[in-house]
């Protein structure tokens, strides 16, 4: 299973877009993991107006974090994360500044302690 966590500043990543945006991701994981890793789920997390900064600003910057299964080899990692990266900025209009994108391992939580 794969997972996906968006922080998104309110204002910043309508809801109009979201499903879009989920989509974008799931056809780079796809494209990038095969569709055999399993389903692909999505939390969203809107921070309201003046509770992010940035550089001493109300920040823009959306982050994108996701959990794949293991064994994911670091040239189809980084391909992945352009992916995403490319449709994230396209579909919602913003630059690749204002996208914060990471992935980890599933099991990367079991091996540091930390849920």
């Amino acid at each position: 299973m794969i997972n996906f966590i968006c922080n998104v500043q309110e204002g910043c990543i309508p809801t109009s877009i979201r499903e879009d945006l989920e989509k974008g991701i799931m056809t780079a994981c796809n494209d990038v993991l095969g569709q055999e890793q399993g389903p692909i789920e999505f939390l969203w997390t809107e921070i309201p107006k003046g509770f992010g900064f940035r550089g001493g600003y109300p920040s823009t910057t959306s982050q994108v974090a996701g959990s794949i299964p293991d064994g994911c080899t670091q040239e189809k990692r980084e391909l992945l994360l352009r992916k995403i990266c490319d449709s994230w900025s396209s579909i919602s209009g913003t630059t690749e500044d204002e996208a914060i994108i990471s992935i980890r391992d599933a099991s990367w939580s079991d091996k540091t302690g930390y849920k």
